[in-house]
């Protein structure tokens, strides 16, 4: 059994970034219509899917590949701003077992003083302004 699907996706496009998100789309759009009973997301979430998995099914590699590249290239922005936020909030995670992190009420900038310190006045290295704050 595992042959004869491996054989029959060998030719496909299979997934990719435009995919997945038609279908996680598709499968949120239907969740949202069980709360919503409107029809109209249910409808668009089964057009989703069912665009999504043609997508994976298809023999065309450019065309896939073109649309591929021409939501990637649309996405970029708000992909870069999630991106950016994981990281941010990644690094919080790991600074915070012995660190704590500020941010500076002039110019937002986030600095990073030892725990258990006590209170003690900070300088933001990048504009100067000084605040206390207990650590």
């Amino acid at each position: 059994m595992r042959d004869r699907i491996y054989n029959f996706m060998r030719s496909r496009y299979g997934v990719d970034q435009l995919s997945s998100f038609l279908t996680w789309g598709g499968v949120i759009f239907i969740l949202i219509d069980m709360f919503a009973r409107t029809g109209i997301f249910y409808l668009l979430g089964i057009i989703m899917l069912i665009y999504g998995y043609i997508r994976v099914l298809s023999k065309k590699y450019e065309r896939r590949a073109a649309q591929n590249r021409w939501f990637l290239e649309r996405t970029a922005g708000i992909r870069g701003f999630f991106k950016s936020f994981s990281n941010r909030m990644r690094k919080r995670r790991e600074v915070g077992k012995d660190y704590k992190v500020f941010t500076c009420s002039r110019c937002r900038q986030m600095i990073r003083v030892p725990k258990k310190k006590g209170k003690i006045e900070i300088r933001c290295p990048k504009c100067g302004n000084t605040f206390i704050k207990r650590t």
